[in-house]
């Protein structure tokens, strides 16, 4: 716990050093500029994710293909990267980027076996053999009793 403030601190003074040196190249007003279209992005992410990073979290867990664990962490590392386009300076907007690149990374589970997805196999332990006859000798032709429950014309 005592190095994240640490890392903080480190971060933030890569901030402000990737915003002096931005603004040394391009000039105050366009390192302004993108700072502030980058906040857009970050709030338009954020906006849009809602509860549909979880259901394509589930959706990945369910789809029964080979899925690795960074693709498995797709929505949160999607909100993580609009926090971070949120945050002024541009270090944070580069971790952002590298965050939203579509790597695949090894799969998670090894051949066909998916540890999310369960398909029914053909045990034969749950099936009972039987055969039924329809026996139609004990019912009487009720002619009667059925036209007496038929609307009159």
């Amino acid at each position: 716990m005592r190095y994240i403030r640490w890392l903080f601190l480190i971060v933030a003074i890569l901030e402000v050093i990737s915003i002096i040196i931005v603004s040394h190249y391009i000039g105050g007003g366009w390192t302004l500029f993108l700072m502030v279209v980058s906040v857009f992005f970050g709030l338009s992410m954020l906006r849009n994710t809602g509860i549909s990073g979880l259901f394509v979290a589930l959706a990945t867990i369910n789809s029964g293909s080979k899925i690795s664990l960074y693709q498995l962490l797709w929505p949160f590392r999607f909100i993580f990267a609009a926090l971070l386009l949120i945050s002024p300076g541009f270090f944070s907007d580069l971790i952002a980027a590298i965050l939203l690149l579509p790597i695949k990374g090894k799969p998670l589970t090894k051949d066909s076996s998916n540890p999310f997805y369960s398909q029914f196999s053909a045990n034969n332990d749950d099936i009972i053999e039987g055969e039924f006859t329809v026996d139609s000798s004990n019912q009487e032709p009720s002619t009667q009793q059925h036209s007496d429950q038929l609307p009159p014309k």
